[in-house]
C-alpha cells in the first residue's frame, strides 16, 4: 500500500515536471519568435538608412551638377500624401 502511494506521488511529480519542461521549450519559442521579430525590425532600420544614404549621396550629386547658386533657387516640398520629399527647381 505504502509502495504504491510513492509511485503515484513520483507519477505526479514526474508529471508537473514534464509540465514545467513543456512551459520552458513553450518560453524558447516565444523567445525564438522575439529574436525574429528584432531582427526584421533591424534590417528594416538597415535598409531605411542606406535609402537616406543614397538620397543624401543624390543630393550631393545635384549640388555638384548644378552649382551651388542654383541650389539656392531650389526647395524640398512634400505634396499630398507623398511619403517622400521630392526637389521642386523654381
Amino acid at each position: 500500500m505504502i509502495v504504491k502511494l510513492l509511485l503515484m506521488n513520483m507519477l505526479v511529480i514526474l508529471q508537473h515536471q514534464m509540465e514545467w519542461i513543456m512551459l520552458l521549450m513553450n518560453m524558447l519559442v516565444i523567445l525564438q519568435h522575439q529574436m525574429d521579430w528584432i531582427m526584421l525590425l533591424l534590417h528594416i532600420v538597415e535598409m531605411r538608412r542606406m535609402a537616406m544614404r543614397l538620397r543624401y549621396g543624390t543630393q550631393m550629386n545635384m549640388e555638384a551638377w548644378l552649382g551651388p547658386m542654383k541650389m539656392k533657387n531650389m526647395k524640398m516640398v512634400r505634396e499630398g500624401g507623398a511619403s517622400f520629399p521630392y526637389t521642386l527647381i523654381s
